[in-house]
């Protein structure tokens, strides 16, 4: 999903499973975004391979947030940290500043566990699940959407949820994108 912000021209994507070579990227993007489950399967060897070719696309910043499908992450965080190509930042729990942009992250693949407090002032708040309520087809985290509604994150970037992919929606100070991928990639759309 293209998103134009602070003049930077991004591009954001999750749920391709696999079809990651699939995938239309524009040419001139600064900023790649990836919302998790770029893999099908729970093999290393399928991790590495999206990572690499992630890795390869050209954009002045990549960043990549781990959805329920990159398993490893959460049993084997380590191992996984490891398979992380350079020229890719992996957000967890963490932010980061780019061109005047603030980017942050939490675990929440596809759910948190408790409730948590945002940092104040993120342009962009990067989770593989939704807030309960907005794009998630009722299934989407309660704690998250406390978070996002305590925190008021200008833009929120997740998938998780395929049929709700390439939507966009606005509630207060927050505007919602599920970028999922999934049903576009399997449809051959």
């Amino acid at each position: 999903m293209n998103i134009k912000y602070k003049n930077q021209k991004i591009f954001a994507f999750s749920d391709t499973h696999g079809m990651h070579r699939r995938l239309s990227i524009p040419k001139d993007v600064d900023i790649l975004i990836c919302a998790g489950d770029g893999v099908m399967g729970f093999t290393p060897d399928e991790l590495r391979d999206f990572l690499e070719w992630f890795a390869s696309i050209p954009a002045k910043l990549r960043i990549f947030v781990a959805g329920n499908h990159e398993l490893l992450f959460e049993l084997s965080p380590h191992e996984a940290a490891k398979m992380i190509p350079d020229g890719i930042k992996f957000l967890e729990d963490e932010g980061i500043e780019y061109e005047d942009i603030s980017f942050y992250s939490v675990p929440a693949r596809a759910w948190l566990h408790q409730d948590i407090i945002l940092p104040d002032n993120i342009d962009f708040l990067i989770t593989h699940g939704p807030a309960l309520g907005f794009l998630d087809e009722g299934n989407g985290c309660p704690y998250l959407r406390n978070a996002i509604l305590g925190g008021k994150p200008r833009i929120h970037i997740f998938g998780h949820i395929h049929s709700q992919g390439g939507k966009s929606t606005k509630s207060g100070a927050t505007t919602f994108y599920n970028v999922s991928y999934f049903e576009r990639l399997n449809n051959g759309k």
